[in-house]
Order: C-alpha cells, then structure tokens, then sequence
C-alpha cells in the first residue's frame, strides 16, 4: 500500500521536532540503503576537503557536484 505525501503531511506536522528529526535520519538511512541495493556501493560521501582550504575548488565544480548530488530527490 502506498501513501502519498499529501497524506502524509498532516502526521508529520503534528510531530514533535526530535520526531521530525528522527523520520528524516530514517528516510535518509532508507535511501542511502536503497542506493547501496541498486548501485552494488554507496555514492562517494561529501568530502569538504575536496571543496575548501588548500584544494580550494571554483564555485562551478561545487554547483556541479551539488546538481548531480540531488538528482532524483524530487
């Protein structure tokens, strides 16, 4: 059975923040496992160091890497 997210928007609202918090650690937990079920291993996780301080990038490479971050979240 399927729920749809209009369905669900009234019960999340009515959560508690620490509520809220823990159902998006366990979607984020549940997607991050559907990735590692579906590609054979986990996407390269965010490496700040690759972004800031002596391997400084241009702001394209992070606005790329942010593009490909996020596609199919919606």
């Amino acid at each position: 059975m399927s729920t749809s997210i209009a369905e669900l928007l009234p019960a999340i609202s009515d959560l508690s923040p620490a509520d809220k918090f823990q159902l998006v650690q366990l979607v984020l937990a549940q997607l991050a496992q559907q990735d590692i079920i579906q590609n054979g291993q986990p996407s390269q996780p965010f490496n700040p160091c690759s972004f800031f301080g002596v391997t400084h990038q241009p702001k394209q490479v992070i606005d790329d890497y942010l593009t490909n971050a996020r596609e199919g979240w919606l």
